[in-house]
């Protein structure tokens, strides 16, 4: 079995790396855009079409873990990474004839505006996304949709809510990147305050140990074309959040200053979490 993940030196993909290392015989290949990694991971501009091309005639997987992905809020960045890298992926598999079983990763940012009495959030709610991240996995969605059924392409996807976990390598445009960020720079002096946002919200996180199995358990089980929602099921609020990481770091509230805007940010969704009842299927 021939394995590609892409977005190899991410923080989700080393956990899945170790979990597909550790469980299973296969030919397992890893690419990333960022040049300077280590050996074995190849490098590949997924968002342009020739490398994509060269990469799956090359390997030809026959399992791919499309983690690469961009949540930078900026519409051109995220567009290229989150939609473009991924219909040349499939153009590719197309283009050579690879019988392949993609597996896509998408947002819990794709349901966005969404009322208290929603929750918890199911595949099947509308698709209302309340930023431009959002926005390009929901254009990702509908690529997997039509590719399954213009082409009868195999592809799932885990619609993933938010991780933790403590490696270094977690992005620091998420909540916890930056807080931890922050408390390093505490720790040596370089900063004196941590400056957080709207604290009040509550949002769905999952460990990332846990997440990469469910990426796992759907790329071995999940129906082709389906949605399924990677999460905990339940919420905590970021304050309590950002307690727990300080106390982890021997810190308490005293160092944390809330930036809260005099005008509130509509698209900031109060509480969103995971209906988990069709991945439990699986």
């Amino acid at each position: 079995m021939r394995v590609l993940i892409t977005g190899a030196l991410g923080f989700t993909a080393r956990h899945l790396i170790e979990l597909i290392a550790s469980e299973s015989e296969c030919e397992l290949y890893l690419t990333d855009c960022i040049s300077g990694g280590s050996g074995n991971i190849l490098n590949c501009d997924l968002t342009q079409r020739g490398p994509v091309e060269d990469l799956i005639c090359k390997i030809r997987p026959e399992r791919i873990y499309h983690l690469a992905g961009s949540f930078t809020n900026n519409y051109d960045i995220d567009y290229l990474v989150n939609v473009l890298s991924t219909k040349n992926i499939l153009d590719a598999l197309l283009k050579y004839g690879v019988s392949n079983r993609t597996l896509l990763i998408g947002s819990s940012a794709e349901y966005g505006f969404i009322n208290a009495g929603d929750n918890p959030v199911s595949e099947s709610h509308p698709l209302q996304p309340s930023k431009i991240h959002g926005l390009t996995k929901v254009y990702q969605t509908y690529l997997m949709n039509f590719y399954c059924r213009a082409y009868s392409m195999d592809i799932v996807m885990a619609r993933t809510f938010n991780l933790s976990g403590d490696d270094k390598r977690i992005s620091k445009l998420l909540f916890v990147g930056k807080v931890c960020e922050q408390i390093e720079k505490i720790k040596k002096g370089e900063l004196s305050k941590i400056v957080v946002g709207n604290l009040e919200a509550k949002r769905d996180y999952i460990d990332v140990r846990e997440a990469v199995k469910y990426y796992q358990k759907i790329m071995e089980r999940g129906r082709s074309g389906e949605v399924y929602n990677v999460g905990s099921g339940s919420c905590v609020k970021m304050r309590d959040l950002l307690t727990l990481l300080l106390k982890e770091a021997g810190l308490d509230m005293k160092v944390v200053e809330e930036e809260v805007p005099l005008v509130p940010d509509k698209t900031d969704i109060p509480e969103i979490y995971a209906d988990l009842r069709k991945i439990k299927t699986l």
